[in-house]
Parts: structure tokens; C-alpha cells; sequence
């Protein structure tokens, strides 16, 4: 008698998996529309006479609409965004960041001048250095954690401190704590650097350029969405300046997993005796720095539409007003005041180092 071939278990495989991946778009697309409408409304609002004379701008307030969201709505209302808010953190805010050289050309880097590389790179090596000798001499902390603390502090913040956690090959435990250290200091580094630009300009009367002051925020302020919003909130020339600062920080992590996934006899390296995480090295490769660097040489070479370029560029504020408002649902002061003291402390010494020793370094070769 005549039987139907039975199914292969890949074919059944397929069938099974294809069903829940359209799902989780459909459930990520549901629960990214509501972040999506308020991240727009947020846009509106920055347009208003009556906000923009205080110069803050759509991300500032999405990102302020999500940390006052998190700290007085109970916990199991915001459980239903997970997924939105997880793509808009990671995938939204890295496709705003490359379409973010829309708005630059090679000509702004130029006009950086030889300072405005070499302070972010200065930062970054000084951060790095002096971060594991205080965290390991004066504040106990393990060579593993010093060093991620220290990186998310040094390169580009949480996104830092997770590449850098899939090569030291730190517990889930140990990255969380670096990462809410990050979010912690970045989030007031964020609504503290237009402040200081006042402060230095109209109160002080000290002769701060906006390129220059965008130099040091690129150059020491810890995430990519905060170096914008901050930098917008004193004008877009210090935004465009802060962002090619910060890119050289961002571009610069690729060379430092390198570095330190082939350096010999390492603390961080596993119990069978050293093998690298290579895979782990290649997904953490930031390849949202390199988009950014094509788009710009896209719109260096004039082969962006005029037409279109308006568009994009109002597509890119949503992009990072959504990501700024997801980051600011995720963070929850009561969870970053247990993180640990250790690693907060030394987080804190950290953001005052990058501060004092990046307006140093501003002043002396901008």
C-alpha cells in the first residue's frame, strides 16, 4: 500500500519557526507603534516656540518622557512594549546613527582640524588606563570589571561595555552592572553639558567655541544618542561637531577588541587555555560607525537626492527620538542605585576624569 513520505525534521523545523518569526515582528511592530507615536509627538513639541526658546530638543524630551514613564508607571504596564522598545534601543538607534551622515560631509572632519581626532583618541586610551588602575587599586574590583566599567565610559557606552563583555567573557551579572553604570552617568552628562556651556559662555565669559565645545562632548560624553541630544541642545553645529567626535571613539572599538582578543596571557582569557571568541569579536564590530562613515561619503559626492534628503533626515530625528525614548523607559533609578557601589564609584570618578582632563586637552589643542 502506498505511504505519504513523512516530513524531514528540518522541513518540520521550518514550518514550525516560520510562523513564530512573522509573530515576533507582528508583536514588534505592535508594541513599537505607541513608542513611535509618542517619539513623533516629541518631535511636534520641539518645534513649539514655547520649548525650543529652552533649546531642548525632540530626543531630550523623549528621552526625559521615558525616564519619568519608568520611575512612576508600575513595572507590569510597561512589560507589554518589551519587544518595541528592545528594537528601537538596538536596531532603530543604529540605522539613526548611520543616517545620521546625512547630515555631514568629509569637510566637517577636516574642519575638526587635528585636534578634534586627536582628543577623542587621547580620551580614549587615558580613560582606558586610568580606569583599571583605580578600579583595581583603590577600589577592589577585579580586573574584568575595571575594564568594562572603563570601556563603556571610554568608547561609546553600553554598546561598549556588551562587545567588550563577549571578550573579557564577564557573567550577565557583571555587564549589567557596567551597563546601568553607563546609562547612570551618560543620562546626566547629557542634561549637564548644555549647562556648562552656559555657564562658560554667559556667566564665565570664556571664549568656547561650538566646535570646540562639540569636540569635548564627542570626545568624553559615553553614548551616541546622548552625545546628539546634548549637542543639539546647544546648537546644531556643536551636534554636527560632537558626532564626528564621537565616531572616532565608536570607529575606534573594532582595533581595541583586536587588541585585546590576541593580547597574550590575558586575565580574561577562558579556562581552556585562551581560545578567542572570535564570532563574539565579529558581531560586536560596530558596523553602524561604518554605515555612518558610507552615508556621509555618500552625501561627501553630492549622491543623495535632493528631494529625498529632507525626508531621510526627518526619518533619521524619529529613528533617534524612538531609540532616546525606549533608553529612557530602560532606565529606572532605584535598579542603577543597586547596581553595585563599587563600580558606580568608580563610574563616577570616571565621568570627572573625562570631564576635567577632556576640557584640558579641548583648551590646549582646539
Amino acid at each position: 500500500m502506498p505511504t505519504t513520505p513523512a516530513s524531514s525534521p528540518a522541513s518540520s523545523s521550518l514550518t514550525a519557526t516560520a510562523p513564530s518569526g512573522l509573530a515576533l515582528w507582528r508583536v514588534r511592530a505592535l508594541t513599537l507603534a505607541p513608542l513611535g507615536a509618542i517619539a513623533w509627538l516629541a518631535l511636534v513639541l520641539a518645534d513649539h516656540p514655547a520649548i525650543s526658546q529652552y533649546g531642548l530638543s525632540a530626543l531630550t524630551l523623549a528621552m526625559c518622557a521615558g525616564m519619568v514613564a519608568a520611575n512612576t508607571m508600575p513595572k507590569h504596564w510597561l512589560t507589554p512594549l518589551a519587544p518595541g522598545m528592545q528594537f528601537a534601543r538596538h536596531h532603530l538607534l543604529r540605522l539613526g546613527v548611520a543616517l545620521y551622515g546625512l547630515r555631514l560631509t568629509f569637510g566637517a572632519i577636516a574642519a575638526l582640524g587635528l585636534g578634534g581626532v586627536v582628543v577623542p583618541l587621547a580620551m580614549l586610551v587615558a580613560t582606558l588606563l586610568f580606569g583599571m588602575w583605580v578600579g583595581t587599586s583603590f577600589f577592589g574590583l577585579s580586573r574584568r570589571e575595571a575594564i568594562l566599567v572603563s570601556a563603556g565610559s571610554a568608547v561609546c557606552g553600553a554598546a561598549a561595555a556588551i562587545a567588550v563583555s563577549s571578550v573579557v567573557r564577564t557573567d550577565d551579572r557583571q555587564t549589567a552592572v557596567a551597563v546601568a553604570t553607563v546609562v547612570l552617568f551618560g543620562t546626566v552628562g547629557m542634561l549637564l553639558y548644555p549647562w556648562l556651556y552656559e555657564l562658560a559662555t554667559q556667566q564665565l565669559h570664556l571664549s568656547v567655541t561650538e566646535r570646540a565645545f562639540g569636540i569635548f562632548t564627542g570626545a568624553t560624553l559615553h553614548e551616541v544618542a546622548q552625545v546628539i541630544a546634548s549637542g543639539k541642545m546647544v546648537s546644531d553645529a556643536t551636534a554636527d561637531a560632537a558626532v564626528v567626535a564621537k565616531m572616532v571613539r565608536v570607529l575606534a572599538l573594532g582595533p581595541l577588541l583586536l587588541i585585546m582578543a590576541l593580547w597574550p596571557r590575558t586575565s580574561w582569557s577562558d579556562a581552556s587555555g585562551g581560545t578567542r571568541n572570535w564570532r563574539g569579536l565579529m558581531k560586536s564590530v560596530p558596523w553602524f560607525a561604518i554605515g555612518f562613515v558610507a552615508v556621509m561619503a555618500l552625501n561627501s559626492a553630492s549622491m543623495v537626492p535632493a528631494l529625498l534628503k529632507p525626508g531621510l533626515i526627518a526619518l533619521d530625528n524619529w529613528l533617534l527620538a524612538c531609540a532616546m525614548l525606549a533608553i529612557g523607559l530602560h532606565t529606572r533609578i532605584g535598579d542603577l542605585l543597586r547596581a553595585g557601589r563599587k563600580p558606580l564609584a568608580l563610574a563616577g570618578v570616571l565621568f570627572v576624569f573625562l570631564m576635567g582632563v577632556g576640557a584640558l586637552l579641548c583648551a590646549l589643542l582646539t
